[in-house]
């Protein structure tokens, strides 16, 4: 067999969403299963995820946080998405199966 073996990374858990929406940019705030917050942006093309530290569920923790997603979806000008796009194009590192029925 050629070719490399990727291994998959384990998704991240959202229990639940508690802000969203927007243009220029689109915004989500929501919380994961290991008591984290994450801040999610599109603007200008660019998707963007950020995730706080352990226990930190400030509102800051999660935008000065990691940038543990990234990717490059749209022209320049592009910043708007509705939650639905946006879990699609997160769906291989985020599982939302806990907030499907809830929003």
């Amino acid at each position: 067999m050629s070719g490399k073996i990727l291994y998959p990374k384990p998704m991240i858990k959202i229990t639940e969403i508690l802000n969203y929406g927007g243009s220029c940019p689109f915004q989500i705030d929501a919380l994961t299963n290991d008591n984290r917050r994450i801040y999610g942006k599109y603007r200008n093309g660019y998707l963007r995820v950020y995730i706080s530290k352990t226990g930190d569920l400030t509102d800051d923790g999660a935008v000065d946080g990691d940038l543990i997603f990234r990717q490059d979806i749209g022209g320049p000008h592009d910043g708007y998405m509705s939650l639905e796009e946006f879990k699609d194009k997160t769906k291989y590192d985020f599982d939302w199966s806990e907030i499907n029925n809830k929003q």
